[in-house]
């Protein structure tokens, strides 16, 4: 759907979402856009980059945002594109909030009044609002590791907590890998521009990659300590584990007394020690409870006790 935002003085906004064969057509034979920077637009797995078509006046912005589902956040791309004096964003269902967020930025920027502001001050100022999301979403990760890492030593390990402890880690990593290229796409958008654009307007430019770096050092930050905490936990079940297999070790070895004692006296050997009394098999069991005993004590001695 193509939708005619608003008109400032200096340009239009139009907002496509979830682009349609028909709206393909329309941005092409009326806003005389090509095939080639729509596509680039549109592509889910598009890469964070700028793209230029000098010829055809378009200079396309792919940057990554936070979508939102029901159970996980990840990243998506948009598309920013600025065409013949006017601007575009493309966006899906995931990321289709970006729209009311460009249209009311709460951030600590001053923006121009509509009848001054331009396209690029206009997007910029409504993209600090996007990067601080990245920043609410590291907290976030945060918080919920906390959950986790308190019930590291007073709660019996689970599957569920390990899980979420890899889900965890699974979006720092998304986050982390969109905060990079993102910082890089800036750092490039700024070296293109800075001569295109007032001095003002590359300070929103300079506030923008401050609040990027910002939210990347805290992902970070949150993924050494998750690493961290993983590692404890995978320290603490290979402890478990461990002592699970020397309980196990030592039952083997004190079963086998058991085993040997019962294995003689059922060989049927002559002159064995009370094998031919009347009480040998209460005695055969005092034996091998008797070694049993011996065996386990030094056990205990040799430290197979300790956990």
């Amino acid at each position: 759907m193509i939708e005619t935002v608003r008109k400032y003085n200096n340009f239009t906004w139009y907002h496509v979402s979830n682009l349609t064969t028909e709206d393909n057509q329309i941005l092409v034979s009326e806003h005389q856009l090509t095939n080639e920077i729509i596509g680039y637009a549109v592509d889910h797995n598009e890469a964070v980059r700028m793209e230029y078509d000098n010829e055809a006046d378009e200079s396309l912005m792919v940057i990554d945002v936070i979508s939102y589902h029901e159970s996980t956040v990840e990243t998506r791309p948009i598309g920013i594109l600025f065409a013949h004096g006017d601007l575009y964003t493309f966006s899906h269902s995931v990321t289709d909030y970006i729209q009311a967020v460009l249209l009311d930025p709460k951030n600590r920027q001053k923006r121009e009044n509509d009848n001054e502001i331009s396209a690029i001050d206009f997007v910029m100022t409504g993209l600090y609002s996007l990067m601080t999301r990245y920043v609410a979403q590291v907290s976030e990760i945060n918080r919920k590791r906390r959950v986790i890492q308190t019930q590291l030593g007073r709660h019996k390990r689970t599957t569920k907590q390990m899980n979420d402890l890899l889900r965890l880690q699974t979006q720092t990593i998304y986050i982390q890998n969109s905060l990079a290229n993102n910082h890089v796409m800036l750092d490039a958008f700024k070296q293109d521009f800075k001569t295109e654009v007032a001095h003002f307007e590359v300070e929103h430019i300079d506030d923008v990659r401050v609040e990027v770096g910002q939210a990347e050092h805290m992902a970070d930050l949150a993924m050494a300590v998750i690493n961290s905490v993983s590692d404890a936990y995978g320290n603490l079940s290979n402890r478990d584990l461990n002592w699970t297999m020397k309980v196990l070790t030592v039952y083997s070895i004190v079963l086998t007394v058991p085993t040997i004692v019962s294995g003689f006296y059922g060989e049927n050997v002559k002159w064995l020690p009370f094998a031919t009394s009347q009480d040998g098999w209460w005695i055969s069991i005092v034996i091998t409870l008797l070694l049993m005993a011996i065996v386990s004590l030094v056990l205990a001695l040799s430290g197979f006790f300790r956990r």
